[in-house]
């Protein structure tokens, strides 16, 4: 479709770009000192579920980006298989450049995984607060994934959708209300109920459509 090549185009454009400092930075003899982490804040779904842009579902098209990392240190061609976060990119930089990080910040360093220190990571953490304004009714989103499993709780009205990433990677069958998924439905409930880091309970009133 239109949409999907006006897409590529766009990626195009940024891919093309993002080598324009790369050669600035050699350039400016600075590759050998500089660490380069390379992502986006979201993926679009094209046409995944049939829908388009992005929204309030956080199927693996919109939650899966890349994240790509090279610098001093940074083992050539090793892959994570390990649910990490873009939240994890602040206390990434702070390790890598020797700066302690705040106690408060939901983050954890990446560098370990990167650097293949055997760490392991049990999930990777979604929230998202929606007002009225861009859904038609008020969303509180959690969203939970492991290697092989996701889970989206909605805080207001219990609903929630749950995938076998396994045997189902194109989340089509929700296993939610599942008998035979319970136990990993509890599993997976206790780590979104128990997410590491300060929790805020109250936000500020929300503004405009986000």
């Amino acid at each position: 479709s239109h949409m999907i090549s006006n897409y590529y185009g766009m990626i195009s454009l940024i891919d093309h770009n993002v080598g324009r400092i790369l050669n600035a930075l050699e350039d400016a003899g600075l590759t050998e000192d500089t660490i380069i982490l390379y992502t986006s804040d979201h993926g679009d779904w094209l046409g995944d579920h049939v829908l388009y842009l992005k929204g309030p579902m956080p199927y693996e098209g919109l939650l899966r980006v890349g994240l790509l990392a090279s610098g001093p240190g940074i083992p050539l061609a090793n892959i994570v298989d390990e649910p990490v976060s873009t939240v994890d990119i602040a206390a990434t930089l702070y390790d890598y450049c020797g700066v302690e990080k705040p106690c408060n910040i939901q983050s954890r360093s990446l560098k370990p995984l990167i650097e293949n220190e055997n760490e392991s990571r049990d999930a990777a953490y979604c929230e998202w607060n929606l007002s009225p304004t861009r859904t038609g009714v008020p969303l509180e989103l959690r969203t939970v994934r492991t290697k092989t499993h996701k889970l989206t709780l909605e805080l207001l009205s219990g609903a929630g959708e749950m995938y076998d990433l396994v045997n189902d990677p194109d989340e089509m069958i929700n296993i939610f209300e599942d008998p035979e998924s319970k136990a990993v439905r509890d599993d997976l409930e206790d780590l979104a109920n128990n997410r590491p880091g300060e929790i805020r309970e109250f936000f500020a009133e929300p503004t405009g459509i986000a």
